[in-house]
């Protein structure tokens, strides 16, 4: 009795998941890729500052021993390996990568994630008056 639930509810977790690739969040979402150099990399993030990741449009993706996202979205292994090959550039160390609106890289930084660099990254383009859709 036990298998046919599990199975289903593997289903359904598949049928509600989107599987996309950056590309498909263009000119609608900016994105933030996170490569953390150890698989047991911890990841809070508190009511406050998913209200400001929300209000920017960002969707972010933590590539660690699983991936994980603010959406409900999912990459392809194949295309995983790409954006590692794309954006880690051979790094061994922590890595995280602003993309903008446009799909361009705005910012790459060799180092842990600094939320508060990041939205500043994205405010500051937004401020010198670019356009809101980099």
């Amino acid at each position: 009795m036990k298998i046919p639930i599990i199975i289903s509810t593997i289903g359904l977790l598949f049928f509600f998941t989107e599987w996309i690739t950056l590309e498909d969040l263009r000119w609608k979402n900016r994105i933030i890729l996170i490569f953390p150099s150890s698989d047991e990399f911890l990841f809070e993030i508190n009511d406050s500052l998913k209200v400001e990741i929300e209000i920017r449009d960002v969707v972010y993706f933590v590539f660690a021993d699983s991936l994980y996202s603010n959406k409900d979205y999912q990459l392809e292994d194949e295309y995983i390996e790409k954006l590692k090959a794309k954006y880690l550039l051979g790094t061994k160390t922590d890595c995280w990568v602003l993309v903008g609106k446009d799909g361009g890289m705005k910012l790459r930084r060799e180092e842990g994630l600094d939320w508060h660099e990041a939205l500043q990254a994205i405010d500051d383009r937004v401020v010198k008056g670019e356009l809101v859709s980099w």
